[in-house]
Parts: C-alpha cells; structure tokens; sequence
C-alpha cells in the first residue's frame, strides 16, 4: 500500500507537473504566437503567415498502468503502477479491513477516473503543445526567412533615404529660417502697421486741426464777403449818391449861372434905370429951370402987374410952383425909394442866391471829397480783403491738394500694406503648409529610422527579432490606418472650417461670394446715391496662383441697396441688369483653400474685398 500511495503520489505529482509544464509552455507559446497571429490577420496587405494547420496524430497505447503519446518523431513515456490486494493487515478486524478495503477501492476507483480524464487533459494538452511547437518552428523559419530579408533591406533603405533624410533636414532648416524670416518681417510689418496707425492718427489729428482752420477761414471768407458786399451796396450807393450830388451840382452851377445872368440882367436894369433916373433927374433939373425961367417970367409980369395982383400971382404962383415941387419931389422920392428898395431886394436875392450857392457848391464840394476819401478807402479795403479772399482761397485750395494726396498717400500705403500682409499671409499659409509636410516626411522618416535601427539592433537574439517583428507590424498597421484616415480625409469625411473677411472703402462691397464658385454677388450700400459700376473689374485669385477677371459693361448702375449676382457660365444665371450678369468666359469662379475676390474701379484703384479660407480641423 505505502508503495501504492508513493507511486500514486509520486504519479499524480509527475502529472501535476507535467500538466503544469504543459501549460507553461502552451501559454509561453500561446503569448509568444499569438500577437504575431492577431496582427498579422489584421491587415493581409501588409505580411500574412503562410502557417496552415497541421493534424496530429495521437497514439496512447495503455499497459500496465503506463501510456506513450508520440507525434512523429520522439515521444514521452509516464509509467504509473498499481498494485491492489486485499490481504488485510495483522491487527485490523476483518469487517474493518472490509470497509477499509472497500473505501480504497472506491476511492481508488475515484482516482482511476480523475486520473483517465486528467490523461485525458493531458493528451489533448500535449497535442495542442505539439501543434503550436510545430507552428513554432514554422514561424521560427519564416522569422529567420524575414531577418534574412530584412537585414537586407535595412542597409537598401538606409542608402536610399539618407539623401532623403538629409534633404529633409536641409528643407526643416530651411523652413526654419524661413519662419524666423517671417516672423522677422511679421513684426516688421506690425511695427510698420504701428506707425502707420500713429501716422494715420497724426494726419486726422491734423486734419480735423486743418478743418477747424478751414471752418474759421471760411467763416472770416463769409464775414469778409458780407462786410465786401455791404461795402458794394455802401459804394453802390454813395457812387448813387454822387451821381445826384454831381446832378445837383450841375442843375446848380445851371440855376448859378442863371442867378449870374439874371444879375447881369439885373444890373443892365438898375444901369437903365440908373440911367432913366438920371434921364428924369436931368428932366426934372430941366423943368425947374424951365420952371424957374416960368417963374422968372411971371416975376417980370408980376412986376409989371398991378400990386394986388402980383401979389395974388406971387402968393398963387407960388403955392403952384410949391405943390409941383412937392409933386416931384414925392414923384422923385417915391421913384428914388421904390427903385432902391427893388434895387436892394434883387441885390439881397442875388447875394442870397450867390451866398446859397457858394455854400451849397462848398458843402457839394466837401461832401464829394469826403465821398471820394471814402471811396478811396473802401477800394483800398476791397483790394486788400480781395487779396486777402484770394489768400485764403488758395490756402483753402492747397489744404485741399494736399489733404487729398494725404488722403491718396494714407491709402496707397494702406492698399500696399494690405497687398504685402495678404501676400506675406499667402506665403505663410504656403510655408506652413510645406513645413508642415516636410514635418510629416520628417516624423515617418524618424519613425521608419527608429524601426530599421531597431531592427538592426534586434538581429542577435530570437526574442529580440520576435518583438522588432510585433513593432514593425504593429508600426505599419498604424501608419496604414493613417493612410487611410487621410484619403477619409480627401474624401469628405473630415470637418472643414470655412471662414470670410469682407473689406470695403466705399459704397460698392462684395456681399457674397459661393463656396462652389457659382456666383459673386455686388451690393450698393449707400442709402440715397446711386453707383455706376460700368467697366470696373472683378478679380479672383484662387490659392495665389491662378486669377479670374471680369469687366462689367457699360451702363450698370447700382441703386441704393440693391445688389447684382454675377453667374458664372453655365451655372443656372441669366444676363438680366441690373439684377443678375454672367461671365461667359469662365464656366465657374473657381474654388481654393485660399480665395481672395477683389472690386477694382475703372480707375484701377482696389475698392472692395472678399477673403475665404477653408483649412481641416481634426474629427
């Protein structure tokens, strides 16, 4: 029995550690395999094993207690034996060594069927054993196969991409440069936008000084031009005024020269009458001698008279001859005082006319003078405030000239430095863009690098080479999926993020432009004045090599807040303006990553602008 149990015992440990063995090595086969099995199924373009199943054949061939497996070459051979008796033990009672016998056969029965179905296990352990060894040293084959290979193509690959790598590096370095070159003209040009903005500033500060100043000389040029025309209307009405003082005078040097004539007249009638006075003094004097000589007479007869009557006479004489003295000596003194009084009277009106007008042609003369100064002075004050207003004008003229070629000057810069920003942008974009591929070439070529190195460096040991192999398949799986992502990526299946950048310095703005290149849509957004488009020009570059121009026809006129659409040919628009036009030359308005739409005027000058960009973004 002790003999029985060591052989059992020392059998089931066997069994123990034979399974045990079995399964360690199943499972280091099993790990050791199957990565290469899973990778290698799952992508057949890259390496698929040539290993097929092979069958295996099992012989168990049981005696006395012992069982052979062999597969073709060689096997192992577990010999167990069993020995049973039922020879009871001295000292044990039969009933007792009955039951104990009869327990150890059960039991030992147990144990016979554990051990079938464990030799059972163990066979079908063993053949999948030998069918993995056999797959095992298939793949050992076709590894040293591969290493073989490999090796080979390692040292190819390294002399066909060493240029490339070194071209590569070159191109890196270069990019490099060429990005710090930009970045250098980047900040260049901020700085040159910078001071461009302080000088843009600096001309609307002065700008709104030089309108200030203009306001304030318009406003004196208004004041002067009023003060200029109350001083035409103050001269328009003193030269009025002269031209009646000059008609005064003349109708007075007339009544002057009347008021001279009728003096002379005047003076020839007191000369007659002078004369008739003296005529009837010489007259009278006659009729009084004459009277006298009378009286004489009258004496001579009163003497010769009778007393009486000659005193009669004397007395009647006399009272005779002394009323007609006193007759004419009333008809005298009243001739002598009527003709002195209209003598007096005519010469105190003609001295009243001479001393008026003397005074009246001294005021006429000092009046004219004194409106001659003044016309003087105003004309003096007219010419200079005409100078002046002539000054102004053309100061006001060259502030104009000049705040326009202000104006011109700000914004040719700001054209050319929009130009150079879009340009040194566009040439970014385009440098980006190949750094970014030789980025890519570069990291594949590093990876590919770190691969052969690795398996350079895995040649000398099996497990080495076993996880080169795994790396490399896994390696080429994963770049493949890659591939693969990027012709998803071509295909649409990736996002894309559109932006748009509209730009106008004037009424006339490019509203819209189809991603598709169909249309081009031009908008007046000026609210009350109309726009004549006719022969200016659209243009569209398409990634900054290709450009699209349209001249529009004569006789486009834009209202305020309408827009036309400008179809391509063939792209479902009709020639109907003002509404809709079509460029017959161009089947489409092209599509890019980068497409830059321009208005130009018929002056050339570059009015409006419309910017997209399309660049991937990751899923």
């Amino acid at each position: 029995m002790k003999l029985v149990k060591e052989c059992q015992s020392a059998g089931a440990i066997n069994l123990v550690r034979l399974i045990s063995h079995s399964k360690q090595r199943h499972l280091l086969l099993q790990t050791e395999v199957q990565p290469i099995e899973t990778i290698m199924s799952g992508d057949d373009h890259l390496y698929r094993s040539t290993i097929q199943p092979r069958t295996a054949v099992r012989t168990t061939s049981r005696q006395s207690g012992s069982f052979t497996t062999g597969t073709g070459g060689g096997g192992r051979r577990l010999k167990m034996v069993t020995e049973m008796g039922s020879a009871s033990v001295g000292g044990i009672s039969p009933a007792l060594s009955a039951n104990a016998a009869k327990s150890f056969l059960e039991a030992t029965d147990k144990e016979k069927k554990e051990m079938q179905g464990l030799n059972d296990r163990l066979g079908n352990y063993i053949d999948r054993v030998k069918k993995l060894e056999e797959q095992n040293r298939k793949l050992v084959a076709e590894l040293e196969d591969l290493r073989s290979r490999w090796g080979k193509d390692t040292s190819e690959i390294k002399i066909k991409y060493s240029d490339s790598l070194s071209e590569a590096r070159k191109d890196i370095d270069t990019a490099a440069r060429q990005k710090a070159e930009i970045d250098v003209k980047v900040a260049r040009l901020r700085d040159d936008l910078q001071e461009y903005r302080s000088r843009y500033d600096e001309i609307q500060h002065r700008r709104d000084g030089d309108r200030e100043k203009i306001a304030q000389w318009t406003n004196a040029i208004a004041d002067a031009q009023s003060e200029l025309e109350m001083l035409r209307a103050r001269w328009k009405q003193l030269t009025d005024e002269e031209k009646r003082l000059n008609n005064d005078n003349v109708r007075l040097w007339e009544e002057l020269n009347k008021a001279r004539n009728d003096l002379d007249e005047e003076t020839l009638g007191r000369i007659d009458y002078q004369n008739q006075v003296q005529t009837l003094m010489e007259e009278l004097e006659f009729l009084r001698r004459v009277h006298e000589q009378e009286v004489k007479e009258l004496q001579a007869l009163l003497a010769q008279a009778p007393a009486d009557t000659r005193e009669f006479f004397k007395n009647e004489l006399a009272l005779a001859i002394r009323d007609i003295k006193d007759e004419y000596d009333y008809i005298a003194q009243q001739g002598r005082q009527d003709m002195e009084s209209w003598y007096k009277l005519k010469v105190s009106e003609v001295q009243g006319n001479a001393n008026r007008s003397a005074l009246e042609s001294n005021y006429q003369r000092e009046e004219v003078k004194r409106m001659r100064d003044n016309i003087g002075d105003l004309r003096g004050k007219l010419g200079d405030l005409e100078t002046r207003n002539a000054q102004l004008e053309k100061e006001v003229q060259n502030l104009n000239y000049q705040l326009n070629d202000d104006q011109r000057q700000y914004e040719q810069a700001l054209n050319d430095r929009d130009a150079t920003l879009r340009r040194m942008k566009e040439e970014c974009q385009s440098l980006v863009a190949e750094l970014q591929a030789l980025l890519d070439t570069k990291q594949m070529l590093d990876a590919e690098i770190a691969i052969y190195r690795k398996m350079l460096e895995g040649e000398e040991s099996r497990v080495g080479l076993r996880q080169m192999v795994e790396q490399v398949v896994k390696t080429h799986s994963l770049q493949q999926q890659e591939d693969t992502d990027s012709v998803r990526n071509v295909r649409g299946e990736v996002q894309t993020k559109t932006t748009f950048q509209r730009a106008a310095k004037g009424n006339i703005t490019i509203s819209d432009c189809d991603p598709n290149g169909k249309y081009v849509t031009l908008e007046n957004s000026h609210r009350s004045k109309d726009e004549d488009i006719s022969g200016s020009k659209i243009k569209r570059r398409l990634d900054g090599r290709r450009e699209i121009s349209y001249t529009i026809p004569n006789g486009i006129v834009l209202k305020p807040g309408n827009s036309i659409k400008i179809f391509a040919a063939g792209q479902g628009g009709i020639n109907n303006p003002p509404v809709s036009l079509v460029n017959e030359a161009e089947p489409t308005w092209g599509i890019g990553s980068t497409v830059v739409t321009t208005f130009v005027n018929r002056d050339g000058e570059e009015r409006a602008n419309h910017t997209q960009k399309t660049t991937q973004i990751g899923q």
